[in-house]
């Protein structure tokens, strides 16, 4: 558990230390201060002594004279006195040092007069000591006269000995010269200084501290305080005002800068509070939208579902993202026992997006059951979305019909993705683009037909697929889609499953995304047709395979003007491939479907398309590169369909054997 401190009680314990820390180092200071001091002064002493001794030596009869002359004796002792009066030194004294390693005192003097009697008796002329010398005496005498100086601590009490020598005109040591400082003399004197000094340095502190913690509590703590409450105020409710300060300052400081700056992230943290119960609102908000939309595509698009009957196979599944879009796909039969066939992917997201999808995918069935052609009903849609759109949303469409005895594909196309015809050669069918959808009136969308044969298909599906996206940013695509088809194929020739082909290409993009989050719906349907009585039958380019062609109409259909007027435009079509295509490759194939005969060239010749020119254009002519062979053709054809697929020319002509004239 943490002990609770106060910011005043922690900066006055630290000042506290401070002081004892400083009040030691004083002392240690003090103490080398004294011992520097008695050294010093002792030295000088000392030495000011040598030169006085000398001086008066030099002035007598040497050295010799102090032992015979008392008068003379007790001249010097008293300036050695005077000295010691003087400067406060403890004792002043002259001797040498004899043979026997003794010292032999001659003069010896104090600074009092107690003390002066004293040694006046133990330190008299002649008087011999007979202890050891001392360390700095030793230095003197072998000529170290830097360390000449020691602390001895005897009888006569704590002192700086300094000891200097007396030199004779020949540069020998004739006697020495001992000071002697009281070091308890210069501790008391440096004492009584230090209280001084530490007293009124206490005085200037104590002030000095008062005013700090006055102007600590002003500036800093009683602040903090506040602040602290204000914070936990701000805690318990965010919505209690917090950032008003009491405290007014003309200049800024760090307690100035956390009341800024939590005022600052008060303001912050309740525009962001704010910020986030809005986007939760409309976070719940969205939510319901997509779980209500959720509900409307599952109710109107169902996850899986199949169509079937002996002349096609059809399957259809959609796979929604969290995010709901506007994927569609729808299954149905006409009146007429055609098959149709409906993907759809609206421009936008969520409810909005599922009731548009609802109102389009609607519309078109109703108009198609109704009896409309393709064409028509995609126009009628359009502008109907155009009149009443006010969420300005738009949708891709591809619809289809198939006749399931011929296997006439009939298909619009507004703005959608291009079909892919499953085969050993996959390709995207060719196709108009027209508009999307609600965009603009009068989209001006036309119909176009292929004819399917046994085994073959339509794949359709949205930009989900072909625009799905892996962990490395990378796209599915096209080509991918093809893969997967022709993987379906190698599998099993001449037999697709429509359930099978579409659950390959869902597991295929699975499998390419791996972790990745959908974001987009995922539609995919396929539609197989089948007609085990088509047979085709492969033909050389030259004029006299069309003997092939002929007895295969002759057979079926038998001898009649009717059938000479269908052998006739077969003939005419046949010549133009064969002298004008440049194809090295013809197929041929026929079949009869109650009153209608229908025969189909595909062949690997120049793009040649004989459907989209008008009969009566001029220019006709000039596509018509044999002569009037193909206007023959079209005018004894009930209908003539013609596709480009794959780099083949595929063309179907069909004939109502009751009514060719």
């Amino acid at each position: 558990m943490k002990i609770k401190a106060s910011i005043l009680t922690r900066i006055a314990l630290l000042l506290l230390t401070s002081i004892i820390l400083s009040s030691a180092a004083v002392l240690i200071f003090s103490y080398n201060y004294i011992m520097k001091t008695a050294e010093v002064q002792s030295h000088d002493i000392s030495t000011v002594a040598a030169a006085a001794a000398l001086i008066a030596i030099e002035s007598g009869e040497g050295l010799d004279a102090m032992y015979y002359d008392e008068e003379f004796r007790e001249q010097v002792r008293q300036s050695f006195r005077s000295i010691c009066k003087k400067a406060t030194l403890r004792y002043l004294y002259l001797y040498t040092v004899g043979d026997d390693g003794y010292r032999h005192y001659i003069i010896c003097a104090a600074d009092s007069d107690e003390d002066d009697e004293r040694v006046k008796i133990d330190f008299g002329l002649d008087s011999i000591h007979r202890t050891s010398l001392y360390q700095a005496e030793k230095n003197v005498l072998n000529g170290n006269t830097e360390n000449n100086y020691e602390i001895i601590i005897n009888e006569y009490g704590w002192v700086c000995t300094t000891i200097t020598p007396i030199y004779d005109s020949e540069n020998r040591i004739i006697a020495l010269i001992g000071a002697d400082d009281s070091i308890e003399d210069v501790r008391r004197i440096a004492t009584r200084n230090l209280v001084n000094i530490l007293l009124f340095g206490f005085l200037i502190f104590s002030l000095t501290f008062v005013v700090a913690l006055m102007l600590i509590r002003y500036s800093v703590t009683r602040p903090i305080i506040a602040l602290s409450q204000q914070m936990r105020n701000f805690a318990a409710d965010r919505k209690v005002i917090t950032g008003t300060r009491k405290r007014k300052t003309i200049y800024r400081d760090e307690v100035t800068d956390i009341e800024n700056a939590f005022e600052k992230m008060t303001i912050d943290i309740n525009s962001y509070v704010s910020d986030i119960e809005t986007l939760t609102r409309e976070r719940f908000y969205t939510q319901t939208q997509l779980d209500v939309a959720m509900k409307i595509q599952s109710g109107i698009v169902p996850r899986e579902y199949a169509l079937s009957d002996d002349r096609f196979d059809v399957f259809g599944c959609m796979i929604a993202a969290k995010s709901v879009g506007g994927d569609f796909y729808d299954i149905f039969r006409l009146d007429n026992g055609h098959l149709a066939v409906i993907v759809g992917d609206i421009s936008d997201k969520g409810i909005s997006a599922a009731m548009f999808m609802a109102m389009v995918k609607t519309n078109i069935r109703e108009k198609l059951k109704a009896g409309r052609r393709l064409a028509e009903t995609l126009n009628l849609v359009n502008n109907e979305l155009c009149v009443s759109n006010p969420g300005n949303m738009f949708a891709t469409v591809f619809a289809l019909t198939l006749d399931p005895e011929t296997g006439i594909v009939t298909y619009a196309n507004a703005g959608h993705e291009p079909p892919l015809l499953p085969g050993k050669d996959p390709s995207y069918l060719r196709i108009r683009q027209n508009i999307a959808i609600g965009l603009f009136e009068d989209s001006d969308i036309v119909e176009e037909k292929l004819v399917l044969h046994d085994g073959e298909g339509i794949l359709l599906y949205t930009d989900g697929i072909t625009e799905a996206i892996n962990t490395d940013k990378q796209q599915y695509g096209s080509d991918r889609l093809k893969e997967a088809v022709l993987r379906r194929y190698m599998e099993a020739p001449h037999c697709y499953d429509a359930k099978a082909l579409a659950d390959d290409v869902i597991a295929d993009v699975g499998a390419f995304t791996g972790e990745a989050e959908q974001f987009d719906d995922i539609t995919c349907l396929a539609v197989i047709y089948k007609d085990p009585g088509y047979d085709t039958t492969m033909l050389t380019p030259d004029l006299s395979s069309f003997e092939t062609v002929k007895n295969t109409i002759l057979s079926c259909l038998g001898e009649s003007n009717h059938t000479k007027n269908i052998i006739l435009a077969c003939d005419e079509i046949f010549a133009n491939i064969v002298d004008y295509s440049g194809a090295d490759s013809i197929s041929f194939g026929s079949k009869l479907c109650g009153n209608t005969w229908m025969i189909t060239y595909t062949d690997n010749g120049t793009e040649f398309d004989p459907v989209s020119a008008k009969l009566d254009d001029p220019e006709f002519e000039k596509m018509d590169q044999g002569g009037m062979g193909v206007i023959f053709a079209r005018r004894k054809s009930k209908e003539m369909i013609y596709s480009r697929i794959n780099g083949r020319n595929v063309l179907t002509m069909v004939f109502d054997t009751g009514k060719i004239r």
